[in-house]
């Protein structure tokens, strides 16, 4: 089982090919595979060193959703002095997810912010992935560069469905860390967030770890 940190693990299709090394069981990479995680692992070295850290066992991270969260009045607040319209929805999710349907684009400003450099649901401009013209457009409108791709958020029960060879990586896909292969399916319904090798990033997403984005990709 290999652990890899730091920025160079921030190359997913490296990570998969650690992955398929014969032998290698499981591949973990730290959610911030940059300069941070190496500062958090210094951190945890010599925390490991006082009485008060002697005894503590690795854990897996249950979410990183660690970062500034703001109130609702406190949202609220900045609408008014940005004199934006607004408007409270009962039910988000649902209407979320039908404006994805609908072919609309989505700013999900929602909860505390990622930790780490992937945007997993709160902090993410979310559209449906049937569209295949997606890099072109919505990258210019972006000011990302042409060829910089998109990542699919899959809900963690459906993996095996659009994903080949996952076992073993289920929980560091939950940080957008690593590619698989895709299946015929993915292919075929999410051809805009497939690479021209057959590969995607998936954001594996549990219900535990983050309850409203899992319902709006459910529904």
């Amino acid at each position: 089982n290999i652990v890899l940190s730091g920025g160079v693990a921030g190359n997913v299709l490296m990570n998969q090919r650690i992955h398929d090394i014969e032998g290698v069981e499981g591949i973990t990479v730290h959610p911030a595979m940059s300069d941070a995680g190496q500062a958090l692992g210094a951190s945890l070295a010599a925390y490991l060193r006082t009485p008060q850290g002697r005894g503590m066992k690795p854990f897996r991270l249950q979410n990183v959703y660690w970062g500034s969260g703001y109130s609702e009045g406190e949202i609220e607040e900045a609408l008014q002095e940005a004199g934006l319209e607004y408007r409270r929805c009962d039910d988000p999710e649902v209407q979320i997810a039908q404006l994805l349907a609908d072919g609309q684009v989505v700013a999900r400003f929602n909860g505390r912010m990622e930790y780490g450099p992937r945007a997993l649901g709160n902090r993410s401009i979310l559209y449906h992935a049937g569209d295949p013209t997606i890099n072109d457009w919505l990258n210019k409108r972006l000011g990302r560069t042409e060829f910089m791709p998109f990542a699919p958020s899959v809900l963690m029960e459906d993996r095996e469905a659009y994903f080949l060879r996952t076992e073993g990586e289920d929980y560091t896909a939950e940080f957008m860390t690593i590619t698989f292969d895709c299946t015929e399916r993915m292919r075929r319904e999410c051809p805009a967030v497939v690479h021209i090798d057959g590969t995607a990033r998936p954001n594996f997403v549990r219900e535990a770890a983050n309850p409203s984005y899992y319902r709006i990709i459910r529904e």
